[in-house]
């Protein structure tokens, strides 16, 4: 049979024209449980009563925090001999919800343990209902958490397909139909560096301890979405940096992207006759530059490190010419009449070489092509 309060209920819900419960499913048959270890206690308490009496007339309305609060008075109301079976099972709990250095610091305080006295009885009623104080703000928190961490993992999809379809759909194909190479390649760059900055996040929100406090996750969650658009955006710098860093010549070898070399006589290139001209030679080029645009969005230290390293090595000769020496060089030939002077400071090869320590051919070595393959 149809049970009609139910249905407007849930269709309101559906319709976000109430609030949804504050307890969960799983919450009330907790709530169910607890009810029937009160009665068969055959003992009564005005606070039960209220709470009880409160989630027949506002299901609603009912709290973990009521919850809670009908579980403390079930476990006063026990008799001394319950108490002490139920000892292990409520330590047990907080062992398992407990990280192991919390659990130690408590085993280290000599619990109680005895209940031949009042005294004793009393001193273990209050160590083990500041457990359940303990277990029930882990219980009202940690589907806070889940939530949350739940929340941002679609927002970071919803981010990923939104950019996939942007660049797939609309920037890739309008750069195929005008033959805009270089802007294609550019745009596959930032998206890759772009990906590589919402798996960063991704992993950064997974390092959250979910041990210990969980107020501290929830904080620690409460902040992530601040890394759900800084990531990305570090990550499409760096990989554009670290696209200029292979066409520059500063980064070599096997494992890095080769490109086009400039046609004869051109070697002085326009910014559009770069941006036609400048892309890797083969698809296994294409291949390492976005893999390095990935990473250079996951690691977000890769780039930073290794421009670090690059100003590190800098020798005394190599620092910026003097305020006198920089104006005069900076002559043009047609208005000084001489060519460029020989003395211009330059980054020597060999640092340029040992920038990321990765490099496998001395830059210069290699054979500049003429024409594209």
């Amino acid at each position: 049979m149809i049970s009609w309060r139910k249905f407007w209920r849930r269709l309101g819900i559906v319709l976000n024209l109430r609030d949804p419960p504050n307890l969960p499913h799983y919450g009330w048959s907790y709530f169910d449980h607890l009810i029937a270890v009160y009665v068969t206690l055959d003992a009564s308490d005005p606070r039960a009563n209220a709470v009880i009496t409160k989630s027949s007339e506002r299901p609603d309305d009912l709290t973990w925090g009521d919850v809670f609060l009908l579980e403390n008075i079930v476990f006063s109301l026990q008799p001394p001999e319950v108490v002490n079976r139920n000892t292990w099972i409520i330590r047990e709990r907080f062992r398992e919800i407990a990280c192991p250095s919390v659990y130690e610091k408590y085993t280290s305080s000599n619990p109680p343990t005895e209940t031949d006295t009042p005294a004793k009885l009393a001193m273990l009623k209050a160590d083990l209902t500041r457990i359940l104080d303990v277990l029930h703000w882990h219980y009202s928190l940690i589907p806070m958490r889940e939530r949350m961490r739940r929340s941002l993992t679609k927002r970071c999809i919803l981010s990923v397909v939104v950019y996939t379809i942007l660049l797939g759909a609309f920037l890739l194909f309008v750069c195929h139909r005008h033959r805009f190479e270089f802007a294609a390649m550019l745009a596959c760059v930032i998206y890759w560096g772009i990906l590589g900055g919402f798996v960063s996040s991704q992993r950064r929100m997974e390092t959250i301890p979910n041990d210990g406090d969980p107020l501290i996750s929830v904080f620690g969650l409460d902040s992530a979405d601040y890394y759900l658009w800084l990531s990305p955006l570090l990550g499409a710098t760096f990989a554009t940096v670290l696209l200029f860093m292979f066409i520059g010549g500063i980064l070599t070898g096997t494992v890095f992207p080769a490109f086009y070399a400039p046609q004869a006589g051109k070697e002085v290139l326009s910014n559009f006759w770069f941006a036609w001209e400048t892309v890797p030679t083969t698809a296994v080029e294409y291949g390492k530059l976005f893999l390095w645009a990935f990473l250079a969005g996951f690691a977000e230290r890769l780039v930073p490190d290794s421009l670090d390293r690059l100003a590190s090595k800098l020798s005394p000769s190599d620092k910026a010419p003097t305020a006198r020496s920089t104006a005069i060089d900076s002559k043009t030939p047609q208005q000084s009449g001489e060519g460029v002077s020989e003395a211009t400071t330059k980054i020597s090869p060999e640092t340029l070489q040992n920038v990321m320590h990765t490099g496998e051919t001395p830059i210069g070595s290699e054979k500049k092509e003429d024409n594209k393959p």
